[in-house]
């Protein structure tokens, strides 16, 4: 029986243990409280009231996230409407070669040839997975007619590494990203990793920032942001949409600091935000479209397969028409071909523990939001959270490297 379920926690003596063991890391090392008393967990923007962060700056923050054990919210299976959330680099376009709404429905694309020839031992979940949306929002009259979301998620920290490999213009052959001007100009700040992190920590050195204005200084092009379905565009050059600024600056654009979920999306949205890819979109931002009322299925980036099966199961098991449906097969786990070639290996790592502590440290609002996502899904329990807490511990502590 799991440690909690609905609005009720069920302590054994186990359960107890591990709860215990949770807490303190959550309280000591990201500064978590797990109420006595469930509550719905929100956003908690402090817009006029700024509560002191004694972190390792003690910077202040707009909003202070608090985490509360959760209701998990189950829907009867026959109420059930089913869409898959895509969060970027946590292994969703993965997922989305195995089912069969695998297109994004903010774009003008058919899913069509891909029905037509799809197997007839099609899984449980690709059969039930009405929707697909690869952008940091699900709009809400969509929101409004689904039950229940699928997404998958992966440690915050790799995550964010991995983001920036992704995004960094020397990597543009291996992601097949058409890199513009202004991607140039925001990492002549921070080439490497390691520069990003001492930036957004205040530690920018003098040359970055030199580096930084004369990429601004050059002849300014015509730009248009848009990675996620060209939904927003910039008709103007950089220059003239978003004040030059410094790279301590631009790096906390990229952690999104002092900002709220609203604060990002509008930047974006009006064109006056400096990124607009998998760094901005993080955590927070798709969360706004997991309220509480909605039943979450989370897949893990770290045991995706594993967690993929047991969501197939879960959405067959109370189904007649799919009671008897086989497991999925190996040859139905379509792994997505992507080119892991990324140049300058040594770009995306960090140079020692201090670093390490600083990332985890520029990434708590991340690391709390993950875990709240880890708590909510009803097809993980508080192993899983358990083990979810260790490994984002295990990087922050220093007793475990970090791979992107």
């Amino acid at each position: 029986m799991p440690c909690w379920r609905h609005k009720t926690l069920l302590l054994s003596s186990s359960c107890a243990v591990i709860w215990l063991s949770i807490q303190a890391v959550l309280l000591h090392r990201f500064n978590i409280h797990l109420a006595a008393t469930p509550e719905p967990h929100t956003f908690r923007q402090q817009n006029h009231t700024r509560q002191q962060n004694h972190g390792l700056d003690g910077r202040l923050l707009k909003y202070n996230l608090m985490m509360h054990q959760t209701q998990k919210t189950s829907v009867p299976d026959d109420d059930r409407v089913i869409a898959f959330l895509h969060i970027g680099k946590t292994s969703g376009s993965t997922i989305s070669v195995n089912i069969r709404q695998g297109c994004h429905d903010c774009c003008m694309q058919s899913c069509s040839g891909r029905i037509d020839g799809w197997t007839p031992n099609e899984t449980i979940a690709s059969q039930r997975l009405q929707s697909y949306y690869h952008r940091e929002f699900i709009p809400q009259d969509k929101l409004d007619q689904i039950t229940t979301i699928v997404t998958a998620v992966r440690n915050p920290i790799t995550r964010f590494i991995s983001a920036f490999a992704y995004e960094h213009p020397l990597n543009s052959r291996a992601t097949k990203l058409t890199h513009r001007r202004h991607v140039w100009e925001q990492f002549s700040c921070f080439p490497k990793l390691s520069h990003l992190v001492k930036a957004a920590m205040g530690r920018a050195e003098i040359r970055w920032n030199k580096a930084h204005m004369n990429a601004l200084r050059e002849q300014a092009k015509q730009v248009n942001t848009v990675q996620f379905g060209k939904r927003y565009s910039r008709p103007k050059s950089i220059q003239e949409v978003v004040q030059p600024i410094n790279c301590t600056e631009l790096a906390r654009k990229a952690f999104g600091l002092n900002e709220t979920s609203m604060d990002i999306k509008q930047s974006v949205v009006n064109g006056s935000h400096p990124f607009v890819n998998h760094m901005t979109f993080d955590y927070r931002q798709y969360y706004q479209s997991m309220p509480p009322a909605k039943e979450l299925f989370v897949l893990r980036q770290e045991s995706l397969w594993k967690d993929w099966e047991h969501v197939n199961f879960l959405l067959g098991k109370d189904n007649p028409k799919y009671q008897n449906w086989p497991a999925v097969p190996p040859f139905q786990r379509v792994e997505r071909n992507v080119s892991h070639q990324y140049a300058s290996q040594e770009r995306w790592k960090l140079q020692d523990v201090q670093e390490q502590h600083w990332l985890c440290h520029l990434l708590r609002d991340e690391i709390r939001t993950y875990l709240m996502i880890i708590m909510r899904a009803v097809n993980l329990n508080e192993d899983d959270l358990s083990n979810a807490v260790s490994d984002v511990d295990r990087i922050c502590s220093g007793s475990g490297s970090v791979e992107k």
